[in-house]
Order: C-alpha cells, then sequence, then structure tokens
C-alpha cells in the first residue's frame, strides 16, 4: 500500500503561530518607535513650555520669570520651524498641528512681553486646554527607543517561519513509499532493495529527549540514514511502520506500533500447532 505525508497540524500550526506572534511585535515596535516615542516626546516638551510659561503669565510685567518664559519660546518657535508644519488639522493645541502650536507659542510671546490682558486670558484659555491634553504625560525613557528594536528585530523571524512553513509544505508531499517499497524524499530516491535497515531505537522510546521519540531512521546500503520523522509530517508513522514491519515484523505492527508479547506468543503457538 503507497503512504504519502502531509505536514501535521502541529506543526504547521505552531509555526504561523510563531509567524504572525512575531510580526505583530514587530510592528507593534515599529508603531511605538515611529509615532507612540515621537508624541509622547512632543507632548512632553509641549508641556514644560506650557507650565512654565503658564506660571511666568501669573507674575508682574517684566519679571524675571516672564524673561525666562520668553526665551523658552523663542527656543520652542525654533524648535517647532524645524519641524514639518503642513496645513492647520484639529484644535490650535493638538499635537500633530504644528502650524497651531506656532500661532500658540507666538501669542504667548506677545503675552509675556506686552503684559496685556486680553492677550493673557486667550493665553492662559490654550495654555488650559494644553494642559488637559498631555499635561500629565510622562516623557520617554532612554531606554523606550532602544527596547523596541527588540521588538522590531522580531520581524525577520516572522517572515522566517513564513519560509519555514513553505519549505516543510513542499517537502511534505514528497515523503512517498510506493506499492513497490520505494522510498522517495526531499534526500533522494531508494529502491526497496536499496534500503537495508531502519533504526527504531529511538521511535516511541520512553526515556531520553522525547522530541527524538517521534523519529526513526531508514538505512541505505550505501550508508546514509534518512532521518523520518512523525512529529513534523502527517502519516510519516505508516511509512516508519511498514518498513519497520518488513525488517521486524516480530517487533513492529504495519502502523509503528510495538508488537504486543501476547501476540507473538499467540504466533508461536499457531506455528507449533500448525
Amino acid at each position: 500500500m503507497a503512504f504519502t505525508t502531509t505536514l501535521s497540524t502541529r506543526y504547521w500550526l505552531k509555526t504561523l503561530i510563531m509567524a504572525a506572534v512575531c510580526i505583530v511585535l514587530g510592528l507593534w515596535g515599529v508603531w511605538d518607535y515611529v509615532v507612540v516615542i515621537p508624541e509622547k516626546e512632543e507632548a512632553s516638551r509641549r508641556a514644560v513650555v506650557l507650565k512654565i510659561v503658564n506660571a511666568a503669565l501669573n507674575t508682574e510685567k517684566n519679571s524675571i520669570e516672564r524673561s525666562e518664559g520668553s526665551v523658552l519660546v523663542d527656543l520652542s518657535l525654533e524648535f517647532s520651524a524645524r519641524e514639518p508644519v503642513g496645513e492647520p488639522s484639529g484644535g490650535q493645541m493638538d499635537l500633530g498641528n504644528t502650524a497651531g502650536w506656532i500661532t500658540s507659542l507666538e501669542l504667548f510671546q506677545s503675552a509675556l512681553s506686552s503684559g496685556d490682558f486680553e492677550l493673557q486670558a486667550q493665553s492662559l484659555a490654550l495654555i488650559n486646554d494644553g494642559l488637559n491634553q498631555y499635561g500629565s504625560v510622562t516623557p520617554p525613557s532612554k531606554y523606550d527607543r532602544p527596547m523596541q528594536w527588540a521588538f522590531i528585530l522580531c520581524i525577520p523571524f516572522g517572515f522566517y517561519y513564513f519560509w519555514v512553513y513553505g519549505k516543510m509544505s513542499a517537502n511534505a508531499k514528497t515523503y512517498h513509499l510506493d506499492d513497490e517499497g520505494t522510498l522517495t524524499t526531499p534526500e533522494g530516491i531508494w529502491t526497496a532493495e536499496e534500503i537495508i535497515d531502519i533504526d527504531m531505537s529511538r521511535w516511541i522510546a520512553t526515556t531520553g529527549n522525547a522530541r527524538e521519540t517521534w523519529k526513526a531512521k531508514a538505512v541505505t546500503n550505501d550508508g546514509q540514514t534518512i532521518v523520518l520523522d512523525d512529529y513534523i509530517f502527517e502519516n510519516m508513522h505508516l511509512i516508519i511502520g511498514s518498513l519497520a514491519h518488513k525488517f521486524y515484523p516480530k517487533q513492529w505492527t504495519p502502523i509503528a506500533k510495538r508488537v504486543k508479547v501476547e501476540e507473538l506468543e499467540s504466533v508461536d503457538r499457531q506455528v507449533e500447532e500448525e
């Protein structure tokens, strides 16, 4: 009877889950690195400016606090001018609205220098709006960006697992034992005469490495050993059992199970009676 293997469910499911987990973790790292961390940095910078300007506006005109606040606003304007401005979008104090932020800074500068009550009231309203949005944001630590690389580097492993899945799926279609006993594997093709033995020493063994207990090794007349792995390839046990029963009929059944002692004794009795 001919047998052909397929990729076992336990193997392809585990492989695809690992691939998906690696890709998701990697994309999560990219998102944090490119979007979340820069937003937190921007929010924390703005919060510092707003808190200092808010405190300065509550002091008298020409105070040291107003002078320091004015210097900070100038520096913030220079920094913001280097960022892509684009079209205003959302609220004036929203993150991402660089044009709105620059307009707010210019208003703060005027309020700090002039002491005009109306300008100061407008500035305080904007400051409250900004502090409500990101006044409590914790600045990213110096380890946040390096940590994201640990996640980003999962992406290549995700593609590796997809590659493994594709390779093993192709290999699964290759393993075949035909009616004449010819064994076809990714390593080559061997006729029944060329296969001289099968090593079952680790097959369903009760001790040692558990993963190895899913494997048997066909031995060819040129000294090669062909690993037959039932963990990865479904129905491989039928190929293993067919070869094992051929070489050791008193030890192994055609489905790669050990022959029970009771069955052996029954067979021996039948032979003696005949």
